[in-house]
This record gives C-alpha cells, structure tokens and sequence, in this order.
C-alpha cells in the first residue's frame, strides 16, 4: 500500500511539479519564498491520509497553492487584489472579483494550461482599455501591489482597485462564453 500511494505521489509531482512553481512564482516574486510555498503544498499532500478522496489532484493542488500564496501575502499585509474577500466587493450582476479562482472554478484545468487560452487572454487584454489592463498585468500578472502602484503612478489606491475591477469583469464576461 505504501508502495502504491508513493508511486502515485511521485506520478503527480512528475506531471505538476513545474507549473505549480511556476504558478506560485508567479504569485509570490521572492523566489525562496515561493518555492517554500509550493514544497509545503507538496508536504501536506503526503500528509493526506487516503489520496483516494482527491477527484481532481489538479485542482487540488492549485487551490492549496493559492491557500499557501494568501497566506504569504496575509503574513506581509500585502494581500492582493484578486485574494481580497470584501463582502462589498460584488457587482450587479452577483460577480465577485477573484477572477483567479473564478477561471480555476469555471474553466477545466486542461483548457487553463493550453497555448489556445493563453493566446485568448493576451487577445482579450487588448481588448481592455489600457488604464485597465496596465493595472491588471502588473498586479495580477507580475504581483505589484497597489501601494506601489499608486506610489509609481501618482493615482489613489482606490483608483487602482477600481481599474483592475472592471478588467477582472470583462475578462470574467469574455471567458463565460468561451470557448463559443
């Protein structure tokens, strides 16, 4: 049995291992740290008692990398944007703003990980008026925090928070409908 479970585990760390560091890389930049954060994910996976009660080992391994990424940036009180959970934070239409965790939800993990969505999402940034987009990219794309956003572009914080919301909810609005 144990055997088994090993094999299983070392079969998952081979298919995710890079693009979960990668993931949290891209979340986290002191790269010590991030690589702290997706070995942790890998130590509580060993930790599991029955591997067999995880259907999607993708999606858990991503849910538990972001848990660990929030909890870093929660340590730092520089929590990102998209990891904020405000109960204002929801727009008319009942949408919140995690639009990370909405794409993980909403999305299989096979369509996140192809060069086709990747290609769609720099296509439908384009789309977004520039203010937007410049915010989103670096907050969410290469983890600026919005204090040193503000400090760079002489705009408020709140003016940042409000761009990088309307970018979340016309990328979320494109990707319902896609693939079409």
């Amino acid at each position: 049995m144990t055997r088994q479970r090993d094999l299983t585990i070392s079969q998952w760390f081979a298919r995710y291992s890079k693009r979960l560091l990668s993931y949290v890389r891209s979340k986290i930049r002191d790269a010590e740290a991030a690589e702290d954060a997706a070995q942790d994910v890998w130590l509580q996976l060993t930790r599991q008692n029955d591997l067999d009660e995880i259907q999607e080992i993708g999606k858990w391994l991503f849910t538990a990398a972001r848990n660990r990424v929030t909890d870093y940036y929660r340590k730092k009180k520089n929590v990102p944007f998209s990891d904020l959970s405000r109960s204002g934070d929801v727009s008319d239409e009942g949408e919140d703003l995690f639009f990370d965790r909405w794409l993980e939800e909403t999305l299989p993990d096979a369509l996140l990980e192809t060069k086709e969505f990747w290609e769609e999402l720099e296509y439908i940034l384009g789309q977004i008026p520039a203010e937007q987009r410049e915010v989103f990219v670096a907050h969410e794309l290469y983890g600026i925090s919005f204090q040193e956003l503000s400090e760079k572009s002489g705009l408020s914080v709140n003016t940042l928070l409000s761009r990088k919301r309307y970018a979340v909810l016309h990328l979320r609005r494109h990707f319902e409908k896609w693939p079409a």
